[in-house]
């Protein structure tokens, strides 16, 4: 957990920058500028600011500019001020914006239903395209042997099946990270892997650090644990490894989890250079998670997972089949250091006593296709991509895409100053698209909307036109210039 201490003066100035620069009055920008230091992860829960007086002298500006710009990170409970014993960072962050969205779209976020118009904010590939005799399970098979000779018992394997693990762990070894099935726990997919190493690795009150955008169950869960979530934002890149590290041991934090390839939103992927600040981190103490979830978008050669750098027990992989093959498998993965394995299976037992027997002898049946089923994928949203690309190029001119064109979703900036009321406005025209804000691990609006790729090609070109013709019907008065879009 993080100790409480004193911001001295000139430690505040540095991380202030320039803060003058920017709109609004002094207390705002001053204002901005404390936030966003606590965005960054250099501002930490209970710190104690210096005295409003000391500040204004220090900066060179009336008392009353201080006074106001701490009634506004008040208001927004992001510091709690105390009467004779100065101003605290409370570590809140505001709700993720789904006030302005309508009430059918805000329940499918809150209670995680993606179903919908449109295009849909977390679509998963169709099993129409998958090998059809991986796909069936014989009642032999079921009841007697899985594919390699091995019964499956009572059907109770915590852990999973054995033929299963060995599946696993091979294709992860064919891929550059090398694993025995003893390193290996069949979960239901990421989100399972995720709930599991946060609740065998975390207490209340402990520091994680997420980069930002980021998988919005991830942020859920973290929430439901009690920890104190740093977000330390990529931009327009992959995330800066090496300012996650020393935000993660500077704030003493417990975790940090990271998407090193394929971000969820950007479809970034951190270099093997700078994967190496990770690897630091975990040889210090710190907890490292690689979600590999959407590695398999990455186009080959992929970038070496983080556990292939170094044999820590504190870098723990997770996966899913799901995004990959189908959403209705439920399958996924953890992979950690053998020694971890046990207390991991403990943690399972408590609310699963083991993954279905049925999807895992499927499992080891598409995996013996991953390769081919994973360069279909990828040839599909790259086909998709180019295809809105295209469209938005000509059609949608003031849309910015961003990332590297990697993964089953594309990034778009729009300008606005919060893509919420537009993501709104088009699920009333409707059809539905991922809200931005709901990635950001700060829990702060976004100018972002997130359009996935992995429907049909057809249904993915019929939601880009119904998009372009909400658009074109979104009222101007909420639109902002394109300049001054951040």
């Amino acid at each position: 957990m993080v100790s409480s201490r004193s911001v001295d003066l000139d430690e505040l100035r540095a991380l202030l920058g320039e803060w003058r620069n920017g709109s609004g009055s002094l207390a705002e920008r001053l204002a901005a500028a404390v936030e966003q230091a606590i965005e960054r992860g250099e501002l930490l829960q209970t710190w104690r600011l210096p005295a409003e007086r000391s500040i204004a002298e220090e900066l060179g500006v009336g008392r009353s500019t201080v006074v106001r710009s701490m009634e506004v990170l008040a208001a927004r409970g992001i510091v709690h001020r105390v009467q004779g014993a100065g101003s605290f960072i409370t570590g809140k962050r505001s709700s993720p914006r789904t006030a302005s969205l309508p009430p059918g779209l805000r329940s499918k976020y809150q209670m995680g239903e993606y179903t919908g118009p449109g295009i849909i904010a977390a679509t998963v590939p169709s099993s129409a395209d998958l090998p059809a005799d991986a796909l069936t399970v014989t009642a032999s098979e079921l009841l007697d042997a899985s594919p390699d000779g091995e019964p499956p018992g009572s059907g109770y394997h915590l852990a999973g099946l054995a033929g299963t693990r060995r599946a696993i762990s091979a294709m992860l070894t064919a891929h550059g990270l090398p694993t025995g099935p003893n390193a290996v726990i069949v979960t239901t997919g990421a989100t399972q892997s995720l709930s599991l190493v946060f609740d065998q690795a975390l207490a209340p009150g402990d520091v994680v650090v997420v980069e930002s955008p980021t998988f919005p169950p991830t942020l859920d869960l973290l929430r439901r644990a009690g920890v104190q979530v740093v977000s330390v934002r990529t931009g327009d890149a992959a995330v800066d490894t090496e300012g996650l590290a020393k935000v993660a041991l500077k704030a003493r934090a417990k975790m940090a989890v990271v998407t090193a390839t394929c971000n969820v939103a950007t479809g970034h992927s951190v270099t093997s250079e700078d994967r190496r600040a990770l690897v630091r981190i975990a040889e210090a103490g710190v907890t490292v998670v690689d979600d590999c979830t959407l590695a398999d978008y990455h186009p080959m050669p992929q970038p070496r997972p983080l556990a292939a750098m170094s044999d820590q027990r504190s870098i723990i992989t997770v996966g899913s089949f799901n995004k990959i093959y189908w959403g209705g498998l439920r399958m996924g993965w953890i992979r950690s250091h053998p020694t971890l394995v046990p207390s991991l299976v403990r943690t399972k037992a408590k609310t699963d006593t083991g993954s279905s027997v049925p999807s895992q002898l499927i499992l080891a049946k598409l995996l013996r296709h991953h390769d081919t089923i994973a360069d279909l994928r990828r040839l599909q949203v790259q086909r998709r991509a180019a295809a809105t690309r295209d469209f938005i190029g000509r059609e949608l001119p003031d849309w910015i895409i961003e990332g590297p064109g990697h993964g089953p979703a594309m990034w778009i900036r729009l300008p606005v100053r919060d893509s919420a009321e537009f993501v709104a406005f088009a699920y009333q025209q409707g059809t539905a698209v991922g809200y931005g804000g709901m990635y950001r691990s700060d829990g702060r609006a976004s100018q972002h909307i997130r359009l996935t790729l992995t429907s049909g090609d057809d249904e993915v070109a019929r939601g880009v036109a119904d998009l372009k013709a909400a658009w074109s019907a979104f009222p101007d008065r909420r639109r902002t210039r394109k300049g001054n879009a951040r």
